[in-house]
């Protein structure tokens, strides 16, 4: 926040206001990338990323209300929220309530210890974080499809390949063709299927894990709130893979390999919508 400030009144000299705080403080400020001199954003940096945040983090956080106040949680919730919870609203709340159990929810969250998407640094994957649960999810389907392609290139039995064939979407297939066209640069471990075998949800199952890890490896090196922010925009599941999957360092002959792929996709990629 001081160094939205500073960059909104003190935009010339604000160096030289810095050197009244303590050396560490003065180096915190100055670590900062913000260039921004919008003060909106972390003022509606609550509601914001309370309505992006999927409700599968807020679960833990409603089972751990004591079950007088639980009805009022549920209460401050959107409609959309409550789908996920599968919680019936029965309760009425004024509007001050309503704000204040959200606070509590923001704070449980440490919300607040993440940067607003808009005063993250631009890259070519920051838009990434405004899209969708359906979205995302759309793309790690299709991001699997490399692994799928390494498994493909060493089979030659007919049979077996359709198999296969029959698993995926039209879009699939055809992108499926264009991985098989592209030289792997990348070694993938075995996806672990019997292809004499037609197991449809298996297969996919398998494709979508790779192509979240694929995810989780092409943003090492992005800012950690930049991945903070798309990992709740996920479920809680596939959004600790991949915060477990990132690292602050890219890595080598890795990371940017796998961002070519990712941003191949979201060129490409019609978006879907949805949750």
């Amino acid at each position: 926040m001081l160094r939205v400030l500073i960059n909104r009144y003190h935009s010339k000299e604000g160096h030289a206001l810095l050197k009244f705080l303590p050396e560490e403080e003065r180096q915190s400020v100055m670590d900062q990338e913000v260039s921004s001199m919008d003060l909106t954003p972390i003022l509606e940096q609550p509601q914001k990323a309370l309505a992006k945040i999927h409700y599968s983090w807020i679960q833990p956080l409603e089972e751990a209300f004591p079950d007088s106040l639980r009805p009022a949680l549920i209460a401050a919730l959107t409609a959309q929220k409550l789908a996920g919870l599968k919680e019936p609203s029965a309760l009425s709340i004024s509007e001050v309530a309503r704000k204040f159990i959200l606070n509590q929810i923001y704070d449980s969250l440490k919300i607040d210890e993440h940067l607003p998407l808009e005063y993250l640094p631009q890259g070519e994957l920051l838009p990434l974080a405004q899209w969708s649960r359906g979205d995302m999810i759309h793309l790690m389907d299709f991001l699997g499809l490399y692994d799928l392609a390494s498994e493909v290139r060493q089979i030659v039995n007919r049979n077996y390949l359709k198999n296969i064939y029959a698993c995926l979407t039209p879009k699939q297939f055809y992108y499926l063709k264009v991985c098989l066209h592209q030289k792997e640069r990348l070694t993938s471990p075995k996806l672990g299927i019997d292809p004499t075998q037609q197991d449809c949800p298996k297969l996919k199952k398998i494709i979508h894990r790779r192509g979240l890890l694929r995810l989780g490896r092409a943003l090492c090196g992005e800012h950690p709130d930049l991945v903070w922010h798309i990992a709740h925009t996920l479920d809680r599941g596939r959004g600790n893979v991949l915060l477990q999957e990132y690292h602050t360092e890219p890595l080598h002959k890795v990371t940017q390999l796998l961002k070519e792929q990712v941003l191949n996709l979201v060129n490409s990629l019609p978006l879907k919508g949805g949750a």
